[in-house]
């Protein structure tokens, strides 16, 4: 067997744009020339991969396996490629890393300032968005690392690198009726309006469990949000609704009401990175820049 790393990348765009004409303009080439490349990627693995599906393409069951390993091989090249043009050039590089609306602030902005004075040369490309996204980004070699809670173990091909723990906890502004309640049982809490993360969100689900468990209603968002952002801690702590939130993004104005939870809401802030990467320079940088940046006071 004789893989190219070209019908590699040519099979890759296959399967991204599930189409042979935006393949190849993708790729820049002809469509000729991307079906001969298919065509010899699959005389050299034995395998049927791809079929044609109406005007598109689609896996076959063989192909599918075959684009993990695919995957892994096109990432670890294009490391090796950019770890070759940090050592070249000495001081300059490129670190791309991912975080979340909770990590952006907390976290990434906190390591970044102790790490560009000492790279004044260091281009960094920060990518913000959803957890499960950026997963799959560091999976596939489109992110070096990213910073994201987590809820429970990962996909094996992942490492998660636990930087501090973040449980989750009830809150509200200190006018809330139930602010003076030294003790607080999740019944009541029933009928409350609710700031909340979305419903695809892992923290949303388990509050929505802990409700379903104890037979109550399940909390009814008047506003849901992706993270809590400075405007939407401002929002609560001025109205009569209670959030779910992570305990590190409470602040002056907002209090944490002592809500009886068993078991508690827990989540990890981790560093994630793909297992069995080669590390560069300037993701060993950022990983103790993230971690103390991250600590706990």
């Amino acid at each position: 067997m004789n893989l190219s790393l070209r019908d590699i990348e040519y099979f890759l765009a296959a399967v991204a744009h599930h189409n042979l004409e935006r393949a190849a303009a993708a790729c820049g080439v002809s469509q000729p020339a991307l079906s001969k490349s298919l065509r010899r990627l699959e005389a050299d693995t034995g395998l049927v991969l791809m079929r044609r599906h109406g005007r598109g393409l689609e896996l076959t069951s063989e192909g599918t396996v075959f684009l993990e390993h695919a995957n892994k091989l096109w990432a670890e090249y294009r490391d090796a490629v950019r770890h070759a043009m940090e050592l070249r050039v000495g001081e300059a590089g490129l670190l791309r890393v991912g975080a979340t609306g909770a990590t952006v602030d907390s976290v990434v902005m906190p390591a970044l300032q102790h790490l560009l004075p000492r790279r004044p040369a260091l281009r960094f490309q920060l990518t913000q968005g959803l957890s499960d996204d950026l997963n799959a980004q560091v999976e596939s070699g489109r992110l070096d690392l990213a910073v994201t809670p987590i809820y429970a173990e990962g996909p094996a091909t992942l490492r998660h690198e636990i930087m501090f723990e973040d449980g989750l906890c009830v809150a509200a502004g200190p006018r809330h009726p139930l602010a003076t309640r030294a003790r607080i049982k999740l019944r009541d809490l029933s009928g409350q309006r609710w700031i909340l993360p979305r419903p695809s969100s892992v923290a949303r689900q388990m509050l929505d469990a802990r409700f379903a468990e104890a037979g109550l209603p399940l909390p009814t968002a008047a506003l849901e949000v992706e993270h809590f952002s400075a405007g939407s801690l401002r929002l609560l702590g001025r109205s009569s609704m209670l959030a779910v939130l992570p305990r590190s993004a409470v602040v002056a104005g907002v209090i944490v009401l002592p809500v009886a939870l068993d078991p508690p809401l827990r989540r990890s802030i981790a560093l994630i990175s793909r297992r069995g990467t080669t590390w560069s320079p300037l993701m060993d940088e950022f990983r103790v820049a993230a971690l103390a940046a991250g600590a706990p006071p």
